[in-house]
């Protein structure tokens, strides 16, 4: 679709490779394709649509892609092997913080509301955990969805289930489905609920689907959600080229957050080369409009793709993630968390590429001892996100 041509390709004779799935925060990759801007930065760039996360994790493992849209914690999996054989990979730039919510089907929600003796009952989980006990021993667990084990989505959920003292691994059953498929499992009964990022909670909400009870932000404060995500070697191998790729992207992400084009975005992201949906459908993923329902969206908890704050890789986040990680049994050590981290979440390659002088902020970092019970003080709920998210560090 896009009717940019290159003019002056001065940092590569031969396209950069980059992944993407269709969903609404693919938009700075479109964007930055789409307007122009990689092009700006000297970089001719072909997207790829895919099928899934595990496509776009083994892709970039395999030299099959140089880089994707990925979920803010596949770079560490991948570089810590989990899951998948380990290739180190890496991240100099955030696309997005929060969008997730969780949502539950209208016959869940009619069953707590029996066993809920007000709304914040429902939204804590403490009417669900109730009815999980009220019913018969050999009942089918209810099912849950998420997007992909290793994701924020999985990871919030659980945190969510947890806290109302439901066991996310005996009390219900939690399974794998594709975003776009979401709102039409809950329809027909194959899920009882679902965590997932939008537009598909305020989807099912305006199509009478089912109701959304808590947001991403609730459970974690603000977030970040998805990267830039590249393979370590051909980062190291083209290094001028990655730095014009995260201009671009910044650039993309100022365009995408700014209200006077969001009509020209939508149309763009509804293109059967990208999402492949209607306008309509994809409005509820940007700015402040929100379908009605029983709990409304906390202004906080809106999808950012921009700023500083945004962008910036946060050591301190991919801490909490392999905490997450080793609390849902997925992983069992890391010999220095402080190393992951910060080969993996490159602040240093962001500021050089913005030309930004650089914060140097050890704050992060944990002490030795802080390394030795890390994992353990996040898994038994010890430590915890400040409320209002990752910038603001952690709390005991």
């Amino acid at each position: 679709m896009n009717l940019n041509k290159p003019m002056n390709i001065i940092l590569n004779s031969e396209p950069v490779r980059v992944g993407f799935i269709p969903l609404i925060d693919c938009a700075p990759f479109v964007i930055a394709h789409e307007k122009g801007f990689f092009i700006q930065e000297g970089v001719e760039v072909v997207l790829s649509k895919e099928a899934s996360w595990a496509s776009i994790r083994d892709k970039v493992a395999f030299n099959l892609l140089d880089g994707a849209h990925m979920l803010a914690s596949m770079p560490i999996a991948a570089s810590l092997g989990i899951g998948t054989i380990k290739t180190a990979m890496q991240t100099s730039f955030t696309v997005s913080h929060n969008g997730n919510g969780i949502t539950i089907s209208n016959n869940l929600y009619e069953q707590l509301q029996q066993y809920a003796n007000s709304p914040s009952e429902i939204r804590s989980g403490v009417a669900l955990k109730r009815y999980i006990n009220s019913r018969e021993p050999q009942s089918e667990p209810l099912r849950f969805a998420m997007v992909y084990p290793y994701s924020s989505h999985n990871y919030q959920l659980r945190d969510w289930l947890s806290c109302a003292g439901i066991d996310s691994d005996k009390d219900v059953q939690i399974i794998v489905v594709p975003p776009v498929k979401m709102v039409d499992s809950l329809k027909k009964g194959e899920i009882d609920g679902y965590c997932v990022g939008e537009p598909w909670n305020s989807l099912a909400v305006a199509q009478g689907a089912g109701h959304m009870l808590v947001t991403g932000y609730e459970i974690w404060g603000s977030t970040p959600e998805k990267v830039f995500g590249v393979n370590s070697v051909w980062a190291e191998k083209n290094p001028q080229i990655h730095l014009a790729m995260i201009r671009a992207l910044e650039k993309a992400c100022t365009w995408v957050d700014e209200p006077e084009n969001r009509s020209e975005l939508l149309n763009i992201l509804s293109h059967p080369d990208y999402l492949n949906c209607t306008m309509e459908q994809l409005i509820y993923g940007f700015g402040s409009i929100k379908p009605k329902g029983q709990f409304d969206w906390p202004m906080e908890a809106y999808q950012r793709f921009s700023g500083h704050e945004t962008n910036k890789p946060l050591p301190s986040y991919a801490l909490w993630i392999m905490a997450q990680m080793y609390r849902w049994q997925q992983l069992t050590q890391v010999t220095s968390l402080n190393n992951v981290a910060e080969q993996v979440y490159r602040q240093d390659l962001y500021y050089q590429a913005l030309g930004l002088e650089v914060e140097r902020d050890d704050s992060w970092r944990l002490s030795t001892q802080e390394e030795s019970e890390w994992l353990g003080a996040v898994a038994c709920r010890k430590i915890r996100l400040h409320p209002e998210g990752i910038l603001k560090g952690f709390s005991e």
